[in-house]
């Protein structure tokens, strides 16, 4: 806990420093929601669903780190993980062809937001399908805990997904693109003022994919929001958005203890059932309304619903038989995820003063309720448990089929009251402090089945309540113009919804983050973010011989990360970012049970991350509107398991594009992997990595109007 401790000792420094070198004051006049300047230092809207206040980030104790769609397009981006990989300190993972993983500094413990609504998947599973970015307009990750402003399970972060919102103005875009492996994706979306009081906003997208190592896939998804301004002080919005997206699984190349092949293994070729799949459907909806009660005083209320389907199956672990000429699909798994929770959450924000200190404060409460059951069944058919041969293999060993005989159902009830003040002490002085109290209700059982799913035998109900609080506090000193030197506390904590044999309900999970930063920023020209952290993850649910479980786990997670924007002229641009995380499984505090984990690394947590992307655009000559950009992006080594008995071995991958554009149109051509490197990015069950795909290509076509 050393750094912890030193990183409270600089914030109260910098805090005492700061006391005694200024004079309190009145502040000027913020900076209006709208225009929130983030690390990227260009304005960006609804920013307010991760800060809660319109107040411009050099004057948060926060990190955050921003993408628009111009990055995510440059770099050929179809999907949040292609997204992701711009941002400092996040490790994408995908797994199984379609469920997306993210690591933030070291932690797998992260909310993901949809305009600022939870996606309670990713907090049950840690992963989850997402479909494609075909209605995004950016995506901003706030980094650390932040359970006091959106709930439980936020320890690595928020990733918060930003659609395309209904304009007064109209705009349309059109994009087209063709890529390696048959790979075909179009999107198209148009949006404007249908009158004075009324904008809408649509978009869709389509592709298929016959995929690397041929598990591909297809989606179809489409947005709708409009927006009706009756008067000045009222604001509906209405947003609905549906997806049908399909992933052939891959369940990866089972390896040695040194993570090489076995001889005559393919690492092209993809040894799970060619039957295998992963179905997602879901139809999401959220109303918000807004009341500018004054000049200084609002009311917001969003809610939402959504209902998602994930129907899969894949022969998932390949076990390499005694002579490893062949392998067994071992472990044939199904489930049936049915997922539909209602959200509200009812925010007041206001502006006041004592004295001359200008306060921004937010009262919210939050009403989250969860029904989720998932279906199992019997597997059955020929090609259960199939052996096939690793050199030539026959991959289809017959039908299998699946008859559903029992469903797990979690139906869960949370409510949080939260309440948030941003003070401005003096024109170098800013604090920040937040509380929250969180009520969380679940009820676990597992009923008996029919093949038509009614229910034969009701199962025994195991309860979980909790309450529990979490807060933070923050205060940001600016010595001089364009420069900023914050720190801050921040606590979470977690449900944690595993039920023993016998019924119990364990405590939950619980953690906090330290941080200290430097953030400078001037004008639209360069921005600055350097940060050192302390994360913890404490009271962790470990498993034992016997079934025994403990809450006795603990893992740390301490570094620093490097966050670079730079315009260096309107056409030289340079984004680049490293990040540092050592992280560590600390010794537990029950003498009862011996960790045999005690010192090793949490897994799929890389110590060093780097991603950088260059890009010069022509402004003159014959060659005006051509434009090129070209990147590197490293991940060093990483465990796949607790044990560390397996390593993803280091890599770095270098990318490149080239574009033109001439009026309202822009061709552009990406090569990724151009060194055609060959590399693992993942794994499941400890020994089965993923190979990263080689070399490929993609062309692109794009009209804006």
């Amino acid at each position: 806990m050393t750094q912890h401790n030193t990183l409270k000792k600089i914030s109260l420094l910098v805090l005492i420093g700061a006391i005694y070198t200024n004079t309190f004051g009145q502040t000027k006049d913020s900076i209006n929601l709208d225009e929130v300047t983030i690390s990227t230092n260009k304005k960006v809207e609804e920013m307010k669903s991760l800060n809660k206040i319109d107040v411009d980030l050099k004057d948060l104790p926060v990190t955050i780190h921003s993408i628009d769609k111009k990055l995510i397009d440059q770099r050929g981006g179809i999907a949040l993980e292609d997204a992701m990989k711009n941002v400092t300190g996040v490790r994408s993972r995908n797994t199984y062809g379609g469920f997306q993983h993210f690591h933030i500094r070291g932690m797998e413990q992260f909310v993901l937001l949809v305009d600022g609504v939870r996606d309670e998947r990713h907090n049950i599973s840690q992963s989850a399908p997402s479909t494609n970015l075909a209605a995004v307009e950016g995506i901003d990750v706030l980094k650390g805990p932040s359970s006091v402003l959106f709930g439980h399970s936020a320890l690595g972060g928020i990733i918060n997904i930003r659609r395309k919102q209904p304009t007064s103005i109209f705009k349309a875009d059109f994009m087209a693109s063709y890529s390696s492996y048959n790979t075909r994706n179009i999107s198209a979306g148009a949006g404007g003022a249908i009158n004075s009081k009324l904008s809408f906003r649509t978009d869709f997208g389509v592709g298929q994919s016959q995929g690397f190592r041929n598990f591909g896939n297809s989606y179809t998804n489409g947005y709708f929001a409009l927006k009706y301004v009756p008067h000045k002080k009222h604001t509906i919005q209405i947003s609905v958005q549906a997806n049908d997206d399909f992933y052939a699984t891959d369940t990866g190349l089972p390896v040695e203890q040194d993570g090489s092949l076995v001889k005559g293994m393919n690492p092209l070729t993809r040894y799970n059932d060619p039957q295998d799949y992963l179905k997602n459907k879901r139809v999401d909806m959220q109303l918000k309304y807004q009341y500018r009660i004054s000049e200084n005083w609002g009311i917001s209320n969003t809610a939402s619903y959504f209902v998602d389907d994930i129907n899969y199956f894949s022969t998932e672990e390949l076990t390499l038989n005694a002579t490893k000429d062949s392998l067994t699909r071992s472990f044939p798994f199904y489930f049936n995820h049915q997922t539909k929770p209602f959200q509200n959450q009812l925010d007041l924000n206001g502006t006041y003063k004592i004295g001359k200190i200008e306060n921004k404060f937010v009262l919210g409460y939050s009403f989250n309720m969860l029904d989720r059951k998932t279906y199992r069944g019997v597997i059955s058919g020929a090609g259960k448990n199939a052996k096939i041969s690793v050199a030539n293999p026959v991959l289809n060993q017959g039908a299998m089929s699946i008859e559903d005989n029992r469903y797990q159902a979690r139906m869960e009830t949370s409510h949080g009251i939260f309440a948030q003040n941003w003070i401005n002490i003096s024109e170098k002085l800013k604090a920040l402090v937040a509380v929250r109290v969180d009520v969380f209700n679940g009820d676990y059982y597992t009923n008996t089945v029919d093949k038509d799913r009614n229910v034969t035998v009701e199962g025994t109900v195991s309860k979980l309540n909790i309450t529990n609080p979490t807060y933070r506090a923050g205060l940001v000193y600016e010595p001089i113009k364009n420069l900023s030197i914050y720190s801050s506390y921040n606590t979470y904590f977690k449900p944690t919804r595993t039920v023993a044999a016998d019924g119990t309900m364990f405590d939950p999970e619980t953690g906090y983050q330290g941080e200290l930063g430097v953030r400078y920023a001037y004008k639209e020209f360069i921005s600055i973010n350097v940060s050192a952290f302390t994360l913890a993850r404490t009271n962790i649910l470990q498993s034992f011989a016997g079934g025994i479980y403990k809450n006795i786990g603990t893992g740390t997670s301490k570094g620093f990360e490097v966050d670079l924007q730079a315009n260096i002229t309107s056409q030289f641009c340079i984004t680049a970012g490293y990040s540092n995380a050592n992280t560590r499984v600390e010794k537990n505090k029950d003498d009862n049970f011996e960790n045999p984990n005690v010192g090793k690394k949490l897994a799929f947590a890389p110590e060093h991350l780097v991603h950088s992307w260059v890009t010069y655009d022509v402004a003159k000559s014959i060659f005006k509107g051509l434009g090129v950009g070209a990147g590197v992006s490293y991940t060093s080594d990483n465990y796949t398991n607790a044990s560390n008995t397996y390593k993803l071995p280091a890599y770095s991958l270098v990318d490149a594009a080239i574009w033109y554009k001439f009026s309202k149109y822009e061709l552009r051509f990406n090569v990724n992997n151009i060194t055609d490197q060959f590399y693992y990015r993942d794994a499941i069950f400890a020994n089965q990595f993923f190979v990263g795909m080689n070399r490929n290509f993609m062309l692109t076509f794009k009209a804006a109007f």
